[in-house]
């Protein structure tokens, strides 16, 4: 059992003409000239809600500290704003970042209320769900992150398809057992970069974009648009910011930088048709 997120998303090609070497990075001894060499405040990377997130809404308390495994704590999207979520390992950390920034669920939650089932032996058992999610077409998934190499030896797809066969209708549509093996490290890096530009409220620079993309030419590598535009930096995040609203969609695999190429979403070409 996966969870598809996007399609067939591959590592870009090694370039065997980098050379690290090439790479060095120069300190300033004089920390007053250093700091008046920096480049000027981009108030697009302000942070608009970011400083004050919601509680967590755990239905389980997830201890701060553990000998055997990671703690950690992220805000993820809710509404007009943040809530805190805790996980117990590296793992569900990346798969939140991934499900939370790829997938932009209405609603998740950890650790969500236990739900009951019979075992083979028809003992009756509670289990506790990593994550539960409700996705922006109101389907509800309950999700298990567990390493592969316990799946392997253990018999978490049949408890998982036992749990799932015995759900009722008004609890959940699905339920998914993600490993390391689904995890691609472009999802994450993509992820993080949409997450990020949450932060940014919103810019003209975004109307700016979807006038672009509405012409003639309907696909562009964000460089071109970027350059089109005159914005610099601030179209680079503007587009992002549409991409992680869907009314802008990436034609390429990978990791999304200045070469992706995007075009309009096909409900925000609509849309632009009928304008005009």
């Amino acid at each position: 059992m996966t969870i598809r997120l996007l399609d067939a998303e591959v590592a870009p090609p090694w370039d065997p003409s980098f050379d690290r070497r090439t790479r060095t990075a120069r300190f300033n001894r004089d920390v007053d000239t250093a700091v008046l060499g920096l480049s000027p405040y981009v108030r697009a990377f302000e942070p608009a809600y970011w400083n004050d997130p919601k509680e967590s809404l755990a239905a389980r308390y997830v201890a701060p500290r553990s000998r055997g495994s990671a703690r950690a704590t992220l805000p993820i999207t809710c509404g007009d704003g943040y809530r805190i979520i805790s996980v117990e390992s590296g793992l569900e950390y990346n798969w939140a970042i991934v499900i939370d920034g790829l997938m932009r669920p209405e609603f998740m939650v950890e650790q969500p209320e236990p739900v009951t089932f019979y075992d083979i032996d028809g003992v009756e058992r509670e289990h506790t769900f990593d994550f539960y999610v409700v996705t922006s077409n109101s389907r509800r998934i309950f999700i298990q992150v567990k390493p592969l190499v316990f799946v392997e030896r253990g018999s978490w797809d049949l408890t998982m398809k036992r749990i799932a066969s015995q759900l009722r209708e008004d609890q959940a549509d699905e339920v998914l057992l993600l490993t390391e093996f689904d995890l691609h490290p472009d999802m994450i890096a993509n992820a993080k970069l949409l997450r990020y530009v949450r932060r940014c409220p919103s810019l003209a620079a975004e109307d700016v974009v979807l006038d672009l993309l509405a012409g003639p030419k309907s696909t562009w590598t964000i460089n071109e648009l970027v350059a089109e535009s005159g914005l610099g930096g601030v179209g680079f995040v503007a587009t992002l910011r549409l991409i992680d609203r869907r009314s802008v969609v990436v034609c390429d695999e990978g990791r999304i930088g200045y070469d992706s190429r995007i075009s309009l979403a096909p409900i925000a070409s609509l849309r632009s048709q009928e304008q005009n």
